[in-house]
């Protein structure tokens, strides 16, 4: 069969030929400029447990980071931010950092996030740590909280388990610095 003198079967191969290498250039540019880059980095650090996992979704990179345990979560949230930022440039990115979190810690946290958003709307920070001390104690676990203009940045400790939250502040107006949220993926 032939359309205006091609033959139908050349135009497919053409169009199947020209994809394939499409998408083996956009392979290659993710293996080699995105993630071995910033596998680098984060293997330099020793907040990263294990390799990263990287998920496309359209323009946006989803970093999916198991973390060790941290004593301060605000300050390993901000080096990989700015690793990953090294890497990404002006690229959009999502950071998710998984924890090791159990069902205590995470009543913990649910019973916390109504003071968390209470102090966000209010302002009423000292309320909010006192309270999410409490509900942490409540699961014999300590409670760890840092502020800064972006974020709360919420962790409840307990033996070998911790749990990781980064509540934003304000909604993201910047498309690279969006990261957030624990192990619940």
């Amino acid at each position: 069969m032939q359309i205006k003198g091609f033959r139908v079967y050349v135009i497919l191969a053409a169009i199947v030929i020209t994809l394939a290498v499409l998408l083996t250039i956009q392979y290659v540019y993710q293996k080699y400029d995105v993630e071995q880059p910033l596998f680098k980095l984060y293997s330099q650090t020793k907040l990263v447990e294990k390799v990263p996992v990287l998920e496309q979704k359209g323009n946006m990179v989803k970093v999916i980071l198991d973390v060790k345990k941290t004593d301060n979560l605000r300050q390993a949230y901000l080096d990989l931010n700015s690793y990953t930022e090294q890497v990404m440039g002006n690229s959009e990115f999502l950071i998710v950092l998984k924890d090791k979190r159990t069902k205590e810690l995470e009543k913990a946290y649910y019973q916390s996030q109504f003071i968390i958003y209470e102090a966000l709307s209010k302002g009423d920070f000292s309320r909010m740590d006192q309270v999410i001390r409490q509900n942490a104690a409540n699961v014999g676990a300590e409670a760890l909280i840092f502020i800064d203009s972006e974020n709360v940045y919420v962790e409840f400790l307990k033996g070998d388990d911790y749990l990781y939250e980064i509540v934003p502040r304000k909604a993201q107006t910047n498309n690279s610095a969006a990261g957030q949220r624990g192990s619940d993926i």
